[in-house]
């Protein structure tokens, strides 16, 4: 299961939590349309990223690491290779300059 899959499942959970004592839910419910976007993360800044992160229930000492789970050049190509995001979209903060796998192999002419 990759990491942006956990955070939803994450914020269901904490809302549901939240719910229950009759506490507040409202910011969770806002996170929960932002994470509609798969390329969210992609999108904010870190310290966005990390207090939407704080909320859903990620521990302090885990955040660099889920953050970097998140942003991870793999998860980039995967977005752009299902057409979640665009290599010339103006609203990504974070990008990589990624190569598509069958374009690298025709410029190499083998």
């Amino acid at each position: 299961m990759n990491e942006f899959m956990v955070i939803n499942i994450m914020n269901e959970a904490m809302i549901k939590t939240l719910k229950s004592k009759n506490e507040n839910c409202d910011i969770n419910l806002k996170i929960k349309e932002l994470l509609k976007d798969e390329a969210l993360f992609f999108k904010i800044n870190k310290k966005n990223a990390y207090e939407i992160l704080k909320r859903v229930g990620v521990k302090q000492e885990q955040l660099e690491n889920v953050y970097k789970k998140l942003i991870d050049v793999n998860v980039y190509r995967n977005l752009l290779n299902k057409g979640k995001i665009k290599e010339n979209d103006d609203s990504l903060r974070i990008k990589y300059d990624v190569i598509a796998y069958n374009d690298f192999f025709k410029k190499k002419n083998m």
